[in-house]
């Protein structure tokens, strides 16, 4: 009866009446092979992208160690096919190269060792649909174990080796999202000075306690879906804190009280220029409702208004009064000094001066009738006729005449002054 071996680690089961004479080698080398399938560590070197990896019957192959040590240089993820596909197969591997390494057996599913990681994993020799499983993956964490895992779950907590002495992620390898439960905090410092929690029993909000937080120079706080509105403090510009958007103080009860308006160097300004009214000089427009026409009325105003206007009226009780008795007089200085007295005579005169003029005169002719014709140089006219009392006298006449007006008649002699004012 001839020998067989082994489904698995091809360990030769001697038939009946093999082997004469060369037993106890046969026997030693199935001992060797026993050794390595239970104990044995061996180096496999990668190259390129594929190794198969063999477990031959009756002779020590690398099929049969019990540890895998991945070594090598593979050009990319080595897939390393585990022969034959019909041996059930548990390794323990450490791949110490650059590349993935990748079990497969079959057309089952596989299993992949990320590099410098380790796992333990199971072929289950299905024949040409076997598959590898990772194990290791299917293990709770425990304290020192590294490795690849789909989910950790932690019945308490997660903890470092030391205070500080673990990170969460790297900065090539960062986190996805991050879920934590309504009013559960991430606190801050060795003291746990500050927290930071959804406050879902109080406020709704995002709630940040315990201490100050710092914005760093020249980096926004946005709001809004599509960031339409921004705060920074400026300081590669002008050192100030900058609002980018529209800013609206909502209805209620609110104020904005700038405690540095000292109406000279800080305060409130307008497109850069400071505002120099007080409070109470802007307060003073409350009421107003004259119109921008109405309040140009005082352009050119250089001094009181009222005291222009008393400048003007001479309160010693001459000249015109109003209903109430008010006297309005005029003041002695109303007329120039300087206005222009001449003579006239003849049958007419014309006022082709700058200002109105009086007349006084007397008419030339004595006895009977005397008649003038006045006009105000606009087309209105009138007739003044005169009586001689007494036959042998000059009749006397006196006219305001305004510019462009006129006198005719007989023969007059008179005198004029313009009204030119002071």
């Amino acid at each position: 009866m001839p020998s067989t071996y082994t489904s698995n680690g091809g360990i030769e089961k001697i038939g009946l009446g093999e082997k004469a004479g060369a037993w106890g080698t046969t026997t030693n080398n199935n001992f060797d092979i026993i050794d390595r399938l239970t104990n044995g560590v061996g180096a496999i070197t990668l190259s390129g992208t594929t190794h198969t990896l063999t477990t031959s019957d009756g002779s020590l192959s690398d099929g049969m160690f019990k540890v895998l040590v991945l070594g090598g240089s593979p050009s990319g993820t080595n897939t390393i096919t585990i022969s034959p596909n019909d041996a059930d197969k548990l390794y323990f591997v450490q791949n110490g190269t650059s590349q993935t390494a990748t079990f497969t057996q079959g057309s089952g599913a596989n299993a992949s060792v990320s590099a410098g990681e380790a796992a333990i994993i199971f072929a289950d020799g299905a024949g040409s649909g076997a598959a590898v499983t990772d194990l290791s993956a299917l293990l709770p964490l425990k304290s020192g174990v590294a490795g690849s895992f789909t989910t950790v779950t932690a019945s308490t907590s997660l903890l470092p080796d030391s205070s500080g002495g673990a990170d969460i992620g790297s900065t090539s390898l960062e986190w996805g999202d991050i879920y934590i439960a309504d009013d559960k905090k991430i606190k801050f410092g060795s003291d746990q000075d500050i927290s930071m929690e959804y406050d879902e029993d109080g406020t709704d909000s995002l709630l940040i306690s315990g201490g100050d937080v710092t914005i760093a120079d020249d980096k926004k706080l946005f709001f809004g879906t599509d960031k339409d509105v921004s705060i920074e403090y400026d300081e590669d510009g002008n050192n100030t804190m900058l609002v980018t958007g529209d800013v609206v103080f909502a209805d209620g009860s609110t104020s904005v009280d700038i405690k540095s308006h000292d109406l000279s160097a800080n305060g409130l300004k307008l497109d850069g220029t400071l505002v120099t009214a007080s409070a109470a000089e802007i307060n003073k427009l409350d009421g107003v409702t004259a119109t921008t026409t109405e309040l140009n009325y005082t352009d050119g105003v250089s001094s009181n208004i009222q005291t222009q206007l008393n400048t003007k009226h001479d309160a010693v009780g001459q000249g015109l009064q109003e209903d109430d008795a008010t006297t309005v007089a005029m003041k002695n200085s109303w007329m120039s000094t300087s206005s222009a007295i001449f003579s006239i005579s003849g049958t007419s005169f014309t006022n082709s001066r700058s200002y109105p003029v009086f007349i006084v005169g007397r008419s030339n002719a004595g006895g009977g009738s005397f008649s003038f014709t006045v006009t105000n140089g606009g087309g209105g006219s009138g007739t003044v006729a005169q009586q001689d009392g007494d036959s042998g006298t000059n009749d006397p006449f006196s006219f305001i005449l305004p510019v462009g007006g006129s006198i005719s008649g007989s023969s007059f002699t008179g005198t004029g002054i313009e009204l030119r004012p002071a």
